[in-house]
């Protein structure tokens, strides 16, 4: 039955359930109120037949030891990582944690590998791990990932090479699990070659409200979950946070959400969890706020009054985020400039507010990908089937980034 009646009974029910997210649980120093560990759903990942945490951290920008634990205790039992997150700081964080807490086998815990894109033996898969296990103060991870897989790197996963390096490391009891993470233009392809493959245990890809619209990305996740892949969904907001040039237009766009008592991130990562296909969704959490709202995200269910909510904001800014399809605008404005890398970067100092970061990743593209004069951004523009403002954004993003 629906009417304003049910509509208000949701609400309170909403709001009761993030309220209890934020019980009181002492153990972790410092952290008064804590959400309580056992109000965080937990589920099986795949293949693994691992029960880890519904909501995952983060920690590809800087954490306190502090915070760390404070998830930890308060039941965020999935943590990722990787040998490249502030210089291998973000592994010695969590292994510093880990063993003073003793909580390394509460907490399933990812790893990341991106020298193979440097070195291509795949010796470099159990040199870089021992590092990693160095920083980590730990003897195994429980899955080990290729980072930032892209489409030209797709015949690695066919590699009997590279298999075999993952299957000695697991024989080594080093590893327990084999995997991968993307958001490159060529997501699709990567997720169908990670279903076929045999080897892959669990993918970690950029999913979110915007993304699980597409047919393509929809029938590849249909793919890895029938082959019983670990489905971890990153990259959730989708530009949830309405990102604009008008900062006025923006609270529009949002006031619906805030005004029944959720937020649009919240509203962002539920949606992806209505994906049942999904186990996991990684957040880069910083602050107990993050943890409670995001708490109370994976706590309640998306509800259908919240998923409409949810679509019309999907649909009425769509134009201001770039959705990452990099294949559909980069040719039309030449070919060599990287768009959709560069307004993720744009992302990353605007939204995420880690300045220094995107600019250091915005100079590590080639001069080529950063010579905006040679590229045709209006023909791009044209190109692009969202609407996005290519020709501002990127303009933005050359004197911000630079």
């Amino acid at each position: 039955m629906s009417g304003p009646c049910s509509e208000h009974r949701h609400r309170r029910a909403f709001l009761r359930t993030t309220a209890a997210a934020g019980a009181a649980l002492t153990a972790a120093p410092g952290w008064a109120q804590q959400p309580r560990a056992d109000a965080m759903p937990k589920i099986v990942l795949g293949r693994t037949g691992q029960s880890v945490s519904r909501l995952g951290m983060g920690t590809s920008w800087t954490v306190q030891p502090s915070f760390v634990q404070a998830a930890i205790f308060a039941g965020v039992s999935y943590i990722d990582t990787a040998e490249g997150y502030e210089n291998g700081n973000s592994e010695k964080t969590v292994g510093e944690v880990l063993e003073r807490t003793g909580k390394r086998k509460d907490v399933f815990l990812v790893t990341k590998n991106s020298s193979y894109r440097k070195d291509g033996s795949p010796r470099v898969f159990a040199d870089k791990l021992e590092a990693s296990l160095q920083r980590l103060k730990t003897d195994y991870v429980d899955a080990y990932y290729l980072h930032g897989l892209t489409g030209e790197q797709i015949p690695m996963l066919f590699d009997d090479g590279v298999r075999q390096a993952f299957e000695a490391l697991k024989r080594q009891k080093k590893i327990r699990f084999a995997g991968l993470s993307c958001h490159d233009a060529r997501l699709v392809e990567v997720v169908e070659a990670a279903a076929k493959c045999g080897w892959i245990d669990q993918i970690m890809i950029q999913y979110n409200f915007r993304t699980m619209h597409a047919d393509a990305l929809r029938r590849a996740v249909d793919a890895a979950s029938k082959a019983n892949l670990g489905l971890v969904a990153m990259k959730t907001q989708g530009g949830a946070e309405a990102v604009s040039l008008d900062d006025a237009r923006k609270a529009r766009q949002l006031s619906g959400f805030l005004d029944k008592g959720f937020s649009a991130p919240q509203a962002a990562i539920k949606a992806v969890l209505a994906d049942e296909r999904f186990q996991v969704v990684v957040s880069e959490m910083t602050n107990r706020q993050h943890l409670r709202e995001n708490m109370g995200a994976v706590i309640a269910p998306l509800t259908p009054k919240e998923a409409r909510l949810l679509e019309e904001h999907r649909q009425r800014t769509a134009q201001l985020y770039c959705h990452g399809c990099g294949h559909l605008c980069e040719p039309a404005a030449g070919g060599s400039v990287a768009i959709a890398e560069t307004l993720r970067y744009l992302r990353y100092h605007d939204v995420y507010g880690k300045r220094r970061r995107a600019r250091e990743l915005y100079a590590m593209l080639p001069p080529a990908a950063r010579d905006f004069a040679q590229a045709d951004l209006r023909a791009a523009e044209q190109a692009c089937p969202h609407g996005v403002q290519l020709v501002a954004l990127m303009d933005r993003a050359g004197r911000v980034l630079s």
